[in-house]
């Protein structure tokens, strides 16, 4: 039983955010706009399967449907996809060079396994995000960032319904804000899933509390669109358009797989019993699209998603295949285009009590 405490315990803490998640309720209301302008880019977390949302981004360059992008939101992998959206839309890199860094990448660059326990040592990753974002592409803090960009970060420091989301933005658009805030702490912060990867605390913190925070998307923003509602009461005026990016979900439960990458022997276990991290995560991405159809009604008809959809699975956690990943997406998304926000859902209507179940 000690060998399995750790898997264990990653397991539980996964299940109770996301029955945390589905119990939570936000009655707050959306402002109508006149005036609509823009578009607006949302991505989810996606971990070692990061080039999937990459490569959707760039086909939607390359269609030109991201010639006007006024915001940019993203969770864990989504928010390093954002960092690389401010490099091309700045012109201090391109789509090329940013995939050449992506299929570089291995799990050594990201992690190290001391033993079998986690969580795993993440120095390699804070070192890679350190020569990309401050060395390469000259961002070293939040306000550096050309565009308006929110990266979403979470205290966990108890296990219940108090658990905050803290949205940190490269403008003053929200109170926790602050412009003076390394990129690489707060990126290092929203990469962290818990348990698997250690929880991180931000230099210099003023403006949230001085705590250890982990990735957003294991609180309310699982898909990050709040800060969005938070832009457009800011600035007064709508977006026109708004893409919601994730990647693809597992076809068949692969927990052990993922602890055996992180040097954790769970014998199957968890495969045999049918838990799958992506059924969890899938059913979370729903609920959110569904709150934030309940939110902001007037944002359904602008707003369209797009998840890859092929047969091959990858881990989450295994970082030795991004190139393979990205064209597989790529060749996908060639063929297929971004769905509405209503039409994605209607699998999910309830059409006995005329409402999204």
């Amino acid at each position: 039983m000690k060998k399995l405490a750790v898997p264990i315990s990653l397991i539980f803490v996964i299940v109770v955010y996301s029955i945390v998640a589905s119990l939570k309720k936000d009655d707050s209301k959306n402002e109508t706009f006149q005036k609509r302008s823009g578009t607006a880019i949302v991505m989810t977390g996606a971990a070692a399967r990061i080039p999937q949302e990459a490569a959707l981004l760039e086909e939607l360059c390359n269609r030109g449907l991201m010639n006007n992008v006024v915001f940019i939101s993203g969770v864990s992998s989504g928010a390093l996809n954002s960092l690389a959206l401010n490099g091309i839309f700045s012109g201090k890199m391109t789509w090329d060079e940013y995939k050449k860094i992506l299929f570089g990448i291995r799990n050594s660059d990201i992690f190290i396994q001391e033993g079998k326990r986690l969580p795993v040592n993440t120095d390699p990753e804070r070192q890679l995000l350190t020569n990309i974002v401050e060395k390469r592409l000259g961002f070293h803090t939040m306000g550096d960032l050309p565009f308006m960009t929110e990266i979403s970060i979470t205290n966990l420091k108890d296990l219940d319904m108090k658990a905050k989301v803290y949205r940190m933005c490269s403008r003053k658009i929200n109170d926790e804000t602050d412009l003076s805030l390394s990129i690489v702490d707060i990126l290092m912060a929203s990469t962290s899933f818990p348990v698997a990867f250690p929880q991180v605390r931000i230099k210099n913190a003023k403006t949230i509390p001085d705590v250890e925070y982990v990735d957003g998307g294991v609180g309310d923003d699982h898909i990050p669109y709040h800060a969005l509602l938070e832009f457009e009461k800011y600035r007064g005026e709508g977006v026109e358009r708004i893409y919601i990016i994730s990647r693809k979900s597992d076809s068949i439960p692969a927990v052990s797989e993922e602890l055996s990458a992180l040097g954790i022997n769970d014998r199957k276990i968890f495969d045999d019993l049918g838990v799958s991290f992506d059924n969890i995560m899938k059913k979370g991405f729903i609920k959110r699209l569904k709150d934030f159809s309940r939110e902001a009604p007037e944002l359904i008809p602008l707003t369209y998603v797009w998840v890859p959809d092929f047969k091959q699975d990858f881990l989450m956690f295994n970082f030795d295949k991004l190139q393979e990943q990205y064209y597989l997406t790529s060749s996908w998304a060639k063929t297929h285009d971004p769905v509405l926000l209503e039409k994605y859902l209607i699998p999910y209507y309830n059409r006995k009590k005329k409402e999204y179940e």
